[in-house]
């Protein structure tokens, strides 16, 4: 074997080596986002925005605390990050579901609308407890903060709710369409914070663990108020 194919295989080797160690850093940085991602999203949810420090989120996703600039840039955008991971698949399966209804070849009523894009968003809380309890707690959040950050995700991932909603109410003047749909989020977000609610309200027994319970009433319940007389 001559020196010169020796060296090649020597280079070669060097070139795997790097590629594979390459590889495991890129996995390993993955691997550190989604912790920072999971801790945020609980400690986001239990003490708003404002009552975190980036090194209380680094400390429970037990990373170093140059990985949030690393990966985020700053405290607010891995706030963003955090409701993104959540959202973006949410818009994805509501707006196929919108298309399949047009695909059936009419027009979608409103019940079929609120249901498109009311079940996966319940079915999401169901799964994501810390991320249901963390939009909760950041629509009421007051600070002028928080708002602007929620405002910009809104108008990324939400619109399509809107959008839809306009289009199966056109008859509405802008002012009470734009109150009803106000009341619609009241809803959404009070049943989706926390569903349990009920059973305190009534003092019984509900089963709140399946989305399409809930929804079996509270479609019926949006639709009037967004079908009552003007």
């Amino acid at each position: 074997m001559t020196a010169t194919r020796v060296a090649g295989k020597g280079g070669m080797g060097k070139r795997r080596k790097a590629k594979v160690q390459a590889v495991a850093k890129r996995r390993q940085g993955l691997a550190s986002r989604e912790r920072l991602l999971d801790a945020a999203e609980k400690l986001f949810a239990l003490y708003g925005f404002n009552g975190v420090s980036v090194r209380q989120i680094v400390h429970a996703a037990k990373v170093n605390l140059g990985a949030v600039p690393y990966h985020f840039g700053t405290k607010e955008e891995l706030f963003k990050a955090v409701i993104y991971r959540r959202a973006q698949p949410l818009r994805e399966e509501r707006e196929e579901r919108l298309k399949k209804l047009r695909e059936k070849g009419k027009k979608p009523g409103l019940e079929e609308v609120l249901w498109a894009l009311l079940e996966p968003a319940f079915r999401a809380s169901r799964e994501n407890e810390w991320f249901r309890r963390l939009l909760g707690r950041a629509s009421m959040d007051p600070t002028p903060e928080v708002k602007k950050l929620l405002a910009e995700i809104y108008n990324v991932e939400f619109m399509v709710v809107p959008k839809e909603l306009r289009k199966v109410n056109a008859e509405l003047p802008d002012d009470v369409f734009y109150w009803r749909l106000n009341c619609f989020y009241g809803v959404m977000l009070f049943v989706l914070a926390d569903p349990g609610k009920i059973q305190t309200i009534a003092g019984k027994e509900f089963d709140t663990s399946r989305p399409e319970v809930a929804l079996k009433y509270v479609i019926p319940f949006l639709t009037a108020g967004f079908r009552s007389p003007a």
